[in-house]
């Protein structure tokens, strides 16, 4: 029995310990990120808002009061591995999306299978049904590795999935910039007087062509540099695609009926400085080929089409945009953008460009370090490929907002609003002039 004691007693310190150990250690470095917003409206017509935008589309009039889903994203990440300056990185993100916000079960498996009053299944009612739900996506899953590179210890490696350096303006969920997905590169990298980053992605396709197989890959490689420029620091990005054919697919394309082996480009300057508190970024684009269209699209750099798919598709396109945040005094903020871009048609519409503009305004007045009141003031118009006229959109909303402190990004933020939307796109949806409020929560962690 003594001997029993005397090894238990020997063991227990070393065991607790271990368990301390294994019971804190992880847990405390994992790093815990995320993005949520939800919320509930009504209209003075009746029933739910309508929404003229969303994530995959921006809002061109404005956000505020224009976002009609439940959105999240969790993020996890970890520090694996850190000796001599040498620092291994894995981090993960799930997002989940449902586009009804008006009942309180929501599925996070995907839709709920719906069925009728004879028990047939109706899977085409999955969404508009009240206890249908959202989807999952995995968004990021990849690898970083820093200071392994001899040459360039300060560069980071990285392969997987991810959001690659991806540039949004806030007011409008627009990504001017996003060339995320499955990819590798290095970033960060000393080159003169600035960063240096290079990645290759691919974004695969459909063939949509008899005679080639189901999916075309379209390979990207990514150049960025960043460097000072006077007061400001000048970025320069270019995205060039190409579709990777197999050898089947290149001996196919003579009965293809199109084109289906095809390159192109996507050019950004971004140009950003600090003014008024706060900073401004005034933005170039331009787009040819397989990327024509990204110019023009809300999530540029994103695709690179291996074909035409549709009458309309864009061969080029370019985008000017202005954008910030200012302190314009102690108490006010302002949130501004502007927006002009046009894009010209292959084949028979090559004759009709399409443009579109936006403007955006939404000041902010700080009654106290916690509560502020919001207004968003929106204009778009846009003459598509192959249409007559233009349709426009203005809206008008002001929000009473409780945020964790005074600044425009403060978050989170629980609002309540109201606000009307006008012109030809209101008047199409017999929305023109409809008041509608309502509540939403948005946090960043």
């Amino acid at each position: 029995m003594q001997n029993n004691k005397r090894f238990f007693g020997n063991k227990l310190p070393l065991a607790a310990a271990v368990t301390a150990a294994v019971m804190t250690t992880p847990v405390m470095a994992i790093d815990f990120h995320g993005y949520a917003r939800a919320g509930v409206s009504t209209t003075s017509d009746g029933g739910e808002q309508l929404c003229y935008g969303s994530g995959g589309s921006a809002h061109f009039a404005g956000r505020l009061g224009d976002e009609c889903d439940t959105y999240g994203e969790i993020s996890l990440g970890d520090e694996l591995f850190n000796q001599d300056g040498k620092v291994f990185r894995f981090d993960t993100m799930l997002a989940y999306e449902a586009q009804n916000q008006g009942n309180d079960f929501q599925s996070l498996s995907g839709p709920n299978e719906v069925t009728d009053i004879n028990g047939n299944l109706e899977t085409t009612k999955s969404q508009s049904e009240p206890w249908a739900g959202g989807d999952w996506a995995l968004r990021q899953a990849y690898g970083s590795a820093k200071g392994v590179i001899g040459w360039a210890p300060e560069a980071t490696l990285w392969a997987g999935k991810r959001y690659y350096q991806r540039k949004d303006v806030h007011i409008l969920d627009l990504y001017y910039v996003n060339n995320s997905g499955y990819g590798a590169g290095l970033e960060g990298i000393d080159l003169g007087a600035g960063k240096f980053s290079l990645a290759f992605t691919n974004f695969d396709t459909p063939a949509r062509h008899s005679g080639t197989e189901t999916q075309v890959q379209n390979n990207k490689l990514d150049l960025r540099y960043a460097f000072p420029v006077g007061s400001g620091n000048l970025e320069l990005i270019g995205i060039y695609g190409y579709a990777d054919l197999t050898d089947a697919q290149d001996d196919a394309q003579a009965n293809a009926g199109k084109d289906i082996d095809r390159d192109g480009y996507f050019l950004t300057a971004e140009y950003s400085q600090g003014i008024m508190g706060g900073f401004n970024k005034f933005v170039v684009q331009y787009a040819e080929g397989s990327m024509g269209h990204q110019a023009y699209a809300a999530h540029g750099g994103g695709e690179s089409l291996n074909s035409t798919w549709w009458e309309g598709t864009m061969e080029e396109s370019w985008r000017i945009l202005d954008w910030g945040v200012v302190k314009l005094s102690d108490k006010v903020e302002l949130g501004y953008s502007a927006l002009y871009q046009q894009g010209t048609a292959y084949g028979p519409l090559a004759d009709e460009d399409a443009d579109k503009l936006s403007v955006v305004l939404r000041p902010q007045y700080n009654w106290t370090n916690f509560m502020k009141t919001s207004l968003e003031v929106g204009y778009t118009s846009e003459d598509g490929v192959n249409t007559t006229e233009s349709s426009d959109l203005s809206k008008v909303v002001i929000a009473q907002e409780w945020s964790a402190g005074p600044s425009f990004w403060a978050r989170p933020t629980i609002r309540l609003y109201a606000g009307s939307f006008f012109g030809d796109r209101a008047e199409d949806n017999d929305d023109d002039g409809n008041i509608r409020v309502g509540a939403q929560v948005e946090a960043w962690w």
